[in-house]
């Protein structure tokens, strides 16, 4: 018997709700067969091919980077034939269950085909990368899951309902299910506006009678802040977590303003921290209840926290209590107590949750429980870890606030988390910016050379602890090429002298072995035991020590002094090389022979820059102690047909790329002398998939997160991605205009980062409540709502900086040699 749906005859009208219902009717089935299942409906068929057809056909424009890939096609093919089916069904014509038929075949076809293609990159990714390739391998699994959900359900609904292995009959469903159906997505609309609208705040009376002329109004209730008494030589900085006591908790009608400023202390010599909350009565101005609570405050900072909305503190879902309070931008209040959204920066409370109970490391957004106790509330006799959702969230208020500090000058500044949105790019903040930083790393070394690790800028406390070779070499490259003279000029003797100590220590850590100790490889603690050494702090120390030999002196013998070690370095990381041309994680030192495993991120990107600076020295000045000119050429050839050809060279290369920053700053420094095409393309391909992460103007963020590297509103953009994609932009462009081609769109994309990598920068602004026990103007946190300062974050912020603003004509000099040909 046919299948009753395959190909129905030919209507000689209009078709009624199912297709089917024209055919002659189906046999009657044999006592005690089963009933074939009812055809689908033409309207539900064309309805949902309708909704897939824009999905597939956005993914197969959207999704790869780059145009015609097989992904793309493939795609777009599913794509058109759920657009067929759609108008074939909704028309309706005799070939729509043909094409339905034939639309969840190839439907089939496509889960098995992308089924095939994440599963060998999750495969790949997890084996080539530790740490973060499994979570990548994770991520692609994920996407996975959402294509499973969109094709599979349609496909096999679809070949059961065309014929499939029996005939099929059609029963139509009860009208009263369509009904039911509209009624609760009705419902689902009608909650959906609830939560919208519950989600919005309260707005509050601010000083100026809007937000646009609030600041206006402050600056006339300062006028008087020159008058004020100095504060002490010594005087500490505004830092306090302890809350705002108001008279009443923020609501609507009632304007609040938190003010902290310096006050004389009981000690004639000293001065004290003060916290006022300023609640006016309706009728008077809260610009003139500040100006008159700042009678008896010192000439020092100030900081203004005007609440401009209140809302009760509402949960964003099941397991997102942690998105509760937009990180930087929300402060909390529990009755009249209240902590700003500066405050709850610097308890880092931002980064207080953990939703995984076995992954500790994974943190993000606040912990209630947490905000509760800094609040001043004492801990519950259960503990906080058993109460519940609700009792966490009960009496909590989320606040909005316009933020302002004042200057020692008395010169208002408009903040936004911690950062100042209204710093512009100009050639003056960029080579501030820069400068800044180089004032950091110098004030950042101690006398043996190590380099201060992590700081938190508002309580001062410092540690050299979590060491890492490979971020002190980074740094020290940094310096070398961004603070030394540009042109032929000295260095400076100040940062010669950080040069010197950093390179000293760093080769204290060599160990070597080998005939005659030909090789080194370095190793933290110098005396740790075992001979296996890891490829990536020797590959950057090498990098360090060759971009740092014209630092050292002026002479051939001041810049020769690490010759021997730079030999031995580099022939550590040759006898890493594979076959291939890739590079093994590990040498062992007591057989001199490479271990095999997977690769850490950035090796190597940073192994074939070191080969390919080392190049350039072996033929400019070869010697006894470098391996030769010929052999390192041919190594770095390998190396580069490798990464460029066989490297990525799967399926989820149209898509995604790892960390590869650094085969961009190899690229740029082998314009001179040995230059690829396919591996200065690989550079270009990464920079053009990263490029799609940095938030422009038309991703419908808040303002100072445009020129960020991120997702969106809900995580605020690292600041050490955001400069590590300015350093391979910075690098890319270096390649594209030795390649003769257009930087227009680079130079704009180069434009918005470094804008936001100049409003992120601690500033004298920006540092009202920084310690002043160490230097941070001119550090960088890990981001605009997380506190810490790492040396590596400020590092790649000062690269970003500075080969970026020479690629802008903003910083004097150029960051690549003179292009040679291709």
């Amino acid at each position: 018997m046919q299948a009753p749906y395959t190909d129905p005859p030919a209507p000689s009208g209009p078709l009624p709700d199912s297709a089917a219902e024209t055919a002659d009717p189906p046999a009657r089935a044999a006592p005690g067969a089963a009933s074939p299942p009812p055809p689908p409906r033409r309207w539900a068929v064309g309805l949902l091919s309708l909704l897939h057809a824009p999905i597939f056909a956005w993914a197969a424009l959207s999704l790869p980077f780059r145009p015609w890939t097989l992904f793309a096609l493939v795609t777009g093919a599913l794509a058109l034939l759920h657009a067929a089916t759609a108008a074939l069904s909704l028309a309706p014509h005799p070939l729509a269950p043909r094409a339905f038929r034939v639309t969840s075949f190839v439907s089939l076809g496509y889960l098995a085909f992308l089924s095939y293609g994440l599963l060998s990159s999750a495969v790949y990714v997890a084996s080539l990368n530790r740490g973060l390739g499994v979570g990548i391998a994770a991520a692609l699994l994920a996407v996975w899951g959402v294509v499973a959900l969109l094709t599979l359900p349609f496909a096999c609904w679809g070949v059961a309902s065309t014929g499939g292995l029996a005939p099929l009959r059609r029963r139509s469903p009860p009208r009263a299910t369509l009904a039911a159906l509209s009624a609760l997505a009705l419902l689902a609309a009608l909650a959906l506006l609830l939560r919208h609208r519950n989600a919005k705040a309260d707005v509050l009376p601010v000083p100026g009678g809007a937000t646009s002329r609030t600041g206006a109004a402050l600056r006339e209730a300062l006028s008087s802040f020159e008058a004020l008494p100095a504060p002490p030589a010594k005087s500490p900085s505004l830092m306090t977590t302890a809350p705002a006591a108001c008279a009443a908790p923020p609501e609507p009608g009632r304007p609040t303003l938190v003010v902290t400023h310096l006050a004389r202390a009981k000690d004639p010599g000293r001065a004290s921290v003060v916290t006022r909350c300023l609640q006016p009565p309706p009728g008077e101005d809260a610009a003139t209840a500040l100006a008159a609570a700042l009678a008896d405050a010192l000439r020092g900072p100030l900081k203004i926290d005007v609440v401009s909305a209140v809302q009760p503190l509402g949960s964003p879902g099941p397991g997102l209590v942690g998105l509760s309070l937009r990180p930087g931008l929300d402060g909390i209040c529990l009755a009249e107590r209240c902590l700003m959204p500066w405050q709850l920066i610097a308890l880092d409370a931002f980064n207080t949750n953990t939703p995984l109970a076995g992954v500790p490391d994974f943190r993000f957004g606040v912990d209630l429980a947490a905000l509760r106790r800094a609040l001043g509330e004492p801990e519950p006799p259960g503990g906080a870890a058993g109460a519940a959702e609700g009792a966490l969230r009960s009496g909590l208020l989320r606040i909005e606030t316009l933020s302002y500090t004042v200057d020692r000058a008395g010169a208002l500044h408009l903040l936004s988390r911690i950062g100042e949105p209204g710093v512009e790019l100009t050639e003056a903040t960029v080579q501030q910016a820069a400068a800044a930083a180089q004032r950091y790393i110098l004030a950042a070394q101690r006398k043996d050379g190590m380099f201060r690790y992590i700081v938190d800028p508002f309580t001062g406390r410092a540690s050299f602890d979590g060491f890492s070779i490979a971020r002190q070499a980074g740094t020290t490259l940094a310096i070398c090429e961004l603070g030394a003279g540009v042109e032929g000029a000295p260095a400076p003797k100040e940062l010669r002298t950080t040069v010197q100590r950093s390179l000293g220590l760093l080769a204290k850590l060599e160990r070597r072995a080998g005939d005659g100790g030909a090789v080194g490889a370095l190793f933290y603690p110098a005396d740790s035991r075992g001979t296996v050494a890891n490829l990536n702090p020797t590959a950057l120390s090498l990098v360090a020590f060759l971009s740092c030999r014209d630092v050292l002196g002026d002479t051939r013998e001041a810049r020769a002094a690490h010759d021997a070690l730079i030999g031995r370095l580099a022939r550590m990381v040759l006898a890493t090389q594979r076959d291939d041309g890739g590079f093994a994680p590990q040498l062992d030192l007591a057989r001199v022979a490479p271990v095999l495993g997977p690769t850490q991120l950035y090796e190597g990107g940073q192994s074939v820059l070191a080969l390919a600076l080392l190049e350039d020295l072996a033929a400019r000045e070869p010697g006894p102690e470098l391996p030769p000119a010929a052999e390192v050429r041919a190594a770095v050839d390998r190396a580069m047909d490798h990464y460029a050809n066989r490297y990525w060279d799967h399926f989820a290369n149209d898509f995604v790329y790892m960390e590869e920053n650094w085969h961009c700053l190899a690229a740029r420094a082998a314009l001179g002398r040995h230059r690829r095409d396919d591996y200065e393309r690989f550079c270009l391909d990464y920079v053009a998939f990263k490029s799609r992460l940095v938030l422009d103007e038309g991703s419908e963020v808040a303002p100072d997160l445009v020129g960020g590297y991120g997702f969106g509103n809900v995580l605020p953009p690292h600041n050490t991605a955001t400069a590590g994609f300015g350093e391979a932009l910075a690098a890319a462009m270096a390649v594209k205009a030795a390649r003769g081609e257009d930087l227009g769109r680079d130079r704009a994309l180069m434009e918005r980062v470094l804008r936001f990598l100049v409003r992120q920068q601690w500033s004298p602004a920006t540092c009202f409540a920084c310690s002043r026990d160490v230097v941070v103007e001119g550090g960088f946190s890990e981001s605009m709502a997380s506190p810490r300062i790492r040396i590596d974050y400020v590092q790649h912020a000062w690269a970003a900086l500075g080969h970026g603003g020479r690629m802008l004509g903003l910083v004097p000099g150029r960051s690549a040699p003179l292009a040679g040909p291709l």
